[in-house]
């Protein structure tokens, strides 16, 4: 089992706090139409596989959003197609809420990796704050069966 000392503010770091505005294109008829807020890529490369993140935006009166987006983590294969230098890269997407603290638990698969958050189109600004957990990250399971092969040897 995997023990992790969230409550602990210390245990965290902010890596991430931004603001991303849709661009509005005004129409001739009046009013305007929103391009939507292209993947906000985190300008970070992690090596901590909890984190925590915010997204908030001005909900519309009358509206009861609650969905934000999505985060995707990236990892490099080191793979390289058509001689182009471009790494093909795992991806998994995970769903955030609005005006809540999302936490993200990713397995260990690689020694770092990227993440970008992908906004509904309808947003027309949106903030994100990310944080990385910094504290012990600690496997019982993997504890028990390193001890269990030791007592063997």
């Amino acid at each position: 089992m995997r023990e992790l000392q969230l409550g602990n503010s210390n245990n965290w770091d902010l890596i991430y706090n931004g603001n991303t505005a849709a661009v509005l294109l005004p129409k001739q008829e009046g009013g305007y139409k929103v391009v939507p807020i292209p993947d906000i890529s985190i300008p970070v490369l992690l090596d901590t596989f909890v984190l925590a993140m915010r997204v908030s935006t001005v909900v519309p009166e009358g509206r009861a959003w609650k969905f934000a987006g999505y985060v995707r983590q990236s990892v490099s294969t080191g793979l390289s197609v058509f001689d182009n230098g471009q790494d093909a890269s795992f991806t998994s997407r995970r769903p955030l809420f609005l005006d809540k603290i999302n936490l993200v638990l990713y397995p260990r698969i690689s020694t770092n990796y990227s993440i970008s958050v992908k906004v509904p189109d309808w947003f027309e600004s949106v903030g994100l704050a990310v944080w990385q957990y910094t504290g012990p990250d600690y496997d019982s399971d993997l504890a028990r069966i390193e001890s269990k092969i030791d007592a063997l040897l």
